[in-house]
């Protein structure tokens, strides 16, 4: 569309453009790029308009598309990027990614505005509400052994406190194995599920919710979700978010398949372990009981001390809780 080619030069354009000169590069009248600038401002676009000088785009935190995530993307420069399919509205961006994974053949992330039946692990919703959370799925392809996939959690969990470090003066936890915090609540959630078949594994798709500029919660649940916004004070741009974590788990992902396996990434991830030293509660179907964190494996499950005896909590099996609380 050509309100979108107009929006990507005033994205690159940190001086006032006139409307001749957009129109010279387009190939179209003075008269189309007026309307096209128009239509941008009914979207929510604060666009300055100044005589003999041309236009110039202020910013703009709250409006999200595909045109503001690639080019937030592009900035990063690095050397794999995803295609983009980016939705209003949806009801689950893993759901889409799942069936849009059958025809293609590339990394795709699939981003919506507001998602209406998004779903956490264990078959838990998650609420995403417009204008202020993100959700989005990240499909990649990798030649990896079955038994591999559920790291791809890990790493996207590790790839989250990278992005949020980058961009906010806070340091956030996880969780294990997929749930990021901040001054002990959730502000985000991955869902990684995965298709195979007899050759291994067709595709992996990581689902995030972060919970970016809400300003408030239900009363059921404001105990234990917050968003980054409440416990920064920071409004963020929702595309330079996401185009952060893409960013960095891409850069953690390659170091993954250094040795296809946490080795590598450990020590990052265990840095953010919010139980680590701590007692814990495991929620195990055979039988709950309380153990000391220790960290993870290179398989990336959990590794805990049970009266003296190690064991390891495979994600998927089990659940971990704090003794006191959520974390």
């Amino acid at each position: 569309m050509l309100k979108y080619e107009v929006l990507k030069i005033l994205l690159a354009s940190s001086s006032h453009i006139s409307g001749q000169t957009i129109s010279n590069r387009l190939g179209v009248s003075r008269t189309a790029i007026w309307k096209a600038v128009n239509a941008l401002k009914n979207e929510g676009y604060n666009i300055e308009s100044v005589n003999n000088r041309g236009y110039l785009l202020l910013e703009n935190k709250g409006i999200l598309n595909r045109i503001e995530i690639e080019q937030r993307m592009d900035s990063y420069k690095y050397k794999t990027l995803p295609k983009v399919i980016y939705f209003n509205q949806i009801d689950s961006t893993n759901t889409y990614a799942k069936k849009a994974a059958d025809s293609i053949t590339s990394d795709f992330l699939v981003v919506a505005n507001t998602q209406t039946l998004g779903k956490g692990r264990l078959g838990r919703s998650w609420t995403s509400p417009g204008t202020t959370s993100i959700s989005m799925s990240l499909c990649i392809r990798p030649d990896l052994p079955l038994e591999k996939a559920s790291m791809i959690t890990l790493v996207m969990a590790a790839s989250l406190c990278d992005a949020i470090e980058e961009l906010y003066s806070t340091k956030p936890l996880i969780k294990w194995p997929n749930d990021i915090v901040v001054n002990s609540k959730k502000i985000c959630g991955i869902l990684t599920e995965m298709s195979s078949d007899i050759d291994g594994i067709k595709y992996i798709i990581s689902g995030v919710g972060i919970n970016v500029n809400n300003d408030e919660f239900p009363a059921d649940i404001a105990n234990t979700a917050s968003s980054l916004f409440i416990e920064t004070g920071i409004v963020m741009d929702r595309a330079r978010l996401i185009a952060s974590v893409i960013y960095h788990f891409y850069e953690n992902f390659d170091i993954f398949l250094q040795t296809e396996d946490m080795t590598s990434i450990k020590a990052k991830y265990e840095s953010h372990l919010a139980n680590i030293g701590s007692e814990v509660r495991i929620l195990d179907p055979k039988g709950e009981y309380n153990a000391t964190a220790l960290g993870i494996d290179e398989t990336g499950a959990l590794l805990v001390n049970a009266d003296g005896k190690i064991k390891r909590i495979i994600s998927g099996e089990v659940s971990v809780r704090g003794i006191y609380g959520y974390i």
